[in-house]
Order: structure tokens, then C-alpha cells, then sequence
């Protein structure tokens, strides 16, 4: 299956015996199921291991919007996280497979002071 932001094919990275997602090999965008997010959100260090791309990858990969899922071929609704505005999501509405660009779900899984702040300039998604 092919990235639904740069085309690459996506390669399965797997941690321990029940975490299993797709990272693109060139922007590091991350494809999961949602419950696989919970379970990543909950596991010691599984930023290090699964979210390897700079933000900085990640920030200019986040301006492309309209990708279809690579698994149902439907096209991806535009989300935002209820807690950190600043991030943006792509989701699945038929399989429920959300998409994080690079450094994304490091910033996810830790909420700062300065994650307020960037909701607070970066605003909503429309």
C-alpha cells in the first residue's frame, strides 16, 4: 500500500506483541487503527520506537489535506485532537485508520504548556 500523502509504500512496524501500524518510508507518516493510538498512547516510549520524522517533515506534509485511505479507497475526513487543537488528523471513516504526519503522535501523547499556545495561533481546521 502506498502513502496517501507522498506515494512511497508503506512498510508495517510492529512493538512488542500487540502494536501494529504503517510508517511511510519518506515523510514518516504514521497510519493506525484508532484503538492501535490508545494502545500506542499507553506504551513506555513507543514515540521513540514508532514516531521517527521530524516535526519539521511533519509540519510540511501537513498541508496536504485530501488523501484517501489506502486500505478503503474513501476519502479521509479532516480531524482535529479534542485536547490539542494544534494537531490535525486525517481519519477513515469506513475503517477507522487515522493518519498522523512525522512528529505528530510525539506531540499526541504529551501535552505541554506550548502545545496551548500553538492551538492557540495554528487555530482550527476547517
Amino acid at each position: 500500500m502506498d502513502c496517501p500523502k507522498c506515494a512511497p509504500e508503506l512498510e508495517t512496524k510492529t512493538l512488542g506483541d500487540d502494536i501494529k501500524l504503517e510508517r511511510c518510508r519518506t515523510c514518516f507518516g504514521l497510519l493506525a487503527k484508532g484503538f492501535m493510538l490508545e494502545k500506542m498512547g499507553t506504551e513506555f516510549m513507543a514515540e521513540t520506537f514508532l514516531d521517527i520524522g521530524s516535526a519539521s517533515i511533519g509540519k510540511k506534509f501537513d498541508k496536504v489535506e485530501d488523501i484517501q485511505c489506502t486500505h478503503c479507497k474513501v476519502d479521509m475526513d479532516k480531524i482535529v485532537d479534542p485536547h490539542q487543537t494544534h494537531i490535525w488528523m486525517e481519519c477513515c471513516p469506513s475503517c477507522d485508520r487515522i493518519f498522523l504526519d512525522a512528529g505528530e503522535f510525539s506531540d499526541l501523547k504529551y501535552e505541554t504548556f506550548s502545545d496551548k499556545i500553538k492551538g492557540l495561533l495554528k487555530g482550527r481546521r476547517h
